[in-house]
Parts: structure tokens; sequence; C-alpha cells
């Protein structure tokens, strides 16, 4: 296998792994007891996976942020290196 096409084969499944991941959480709030009344006021919503889809997106904004601190680590290895 060509060296180059590694990154783009490893971004390729890592977007794929996370659109799909996406779909099935959302795709679960919408489908799962999204209807349910709530107990206070039955005119109002109280969907049973609100917590999976907070906790889904604090994790997702962890790694986001994650992998801003990897990059920016690694640029500035980088540059160090360019620099002696």
């Amino acid at each position: 296998m060509n060296i180059t096409k590694q990154p783009a084969r490893l971004s390729r499944i890592v977007l794929v792994a996370l659109v799909s991941l996406t779909i099935i959480v959302f795709g679960a709030f919408w489908l799962i007891g999204f209807d349910m009344p709530f107990f206070d006021n039955p005119q109002f919503n109280a969907p049973l996976l609100t917590d999976l889809v907070i906790v889904f997106i604090y994790i997702m904004l962890l790694l986001a942020i994650a992998a801003v601190a990897v990059s920016m680590s690694g640029l500035a290895r980088r540059s160090r290196k360019q620099q002696k």
C-alpha cells in the first residue's frame, strides 16, 4: 500500500465512523420514546434519550478539543525542529 494514501484512508474511516455514530444516536433519540409526555406538564415531550444526546455532544466536543491540542503540539514540535 502506498504510504501517502494511508492518512487519507484513515481520515475517511474516521469520518464514516463519526457520521454513522451520529446518525445512530440521533435516530435513536427521535425513534425511541420521543413522544413521551413530560410528567409535570403532559403538553410537553420528555424524550427518553436526551441524556444520551447530551453526553454524545460533550464527548464529541472533548474529542475535538483533544484533536486540536494534539495537532497544535505536533505543529509546535515541527516548528522547533525547523528552527534548529
